[in-house]
């Protein structure tokens, strides 16, 4: 039930930025609105991974420890990675349930606007702060869902 609240939660929140960011967008267009969402979220991320970095009890960042931070700070929002390959120099991982891709879609939001958001904001969030930890780390995202029942794929890789 825990993980269902913090989901509606998460979700409700996101709503509420994306009605912001698309009534900024209709100011300023949606491109220089994307340009200022990863900007924030680049700044985020490098302030979220020196946080990290301080409170975390692991000397070598590798791929693997890296990807189990980033997993539990992804599971905060109330989404559900499931690793789907994992090693030292290489996590892949599975989001089939995203507050943010549902909240984006309750805006009214098309995928192909979703998917250029969420590069550009979680995306960019996630790779600042993991290369906070470890700066020849990446974060990627590898596939984009296509639907709400289907799900992206996420990976974070040495190299």
């Amino acid at each position: 039930m825990a993980i269902e609240d913090t989901f509606r939660g998460a979700k409700n929140a996101y709503i509420y930025y994306f009605a912001y960011l698309t009534t900024v967008a209709q100011e300023i267009g949606m491109e220089r609105a994307i340009a200022l969402e990863n900007k924030m979220c680049e700044a985020r991320g490098i302030l979220d991974g020196k946080i990290m970095k301080e409170q975390a009890d692991i000397n070598e960042f590798d791929a693997k420890a890296v990807a189990s931070l980033a997993e539990n700070y992804v599971e905060s929002i109330g989404a559900s990675p499931e690793v789907i390959e994992e090693s030292p120099k290489k996590v892949s991982f599975k989001v089939v349930r995203c507050p943010l891709y549902e909240a984006a879609q309750a805006v009214g939001l098309e995928d192909e606007i979703i998917e250029a958001l969420c590069r550009a904001g979680p995306v960019r969030n996630m790779d600042s702060m993991v290369k906070q930890l470890n700066p020849n780390l990446n974060y990627q995202l590898r596939k984009f869902r296509s639907a709400t029942d289907n799900f992206c794929e996420e990976t974070i890789v040495l190299g």
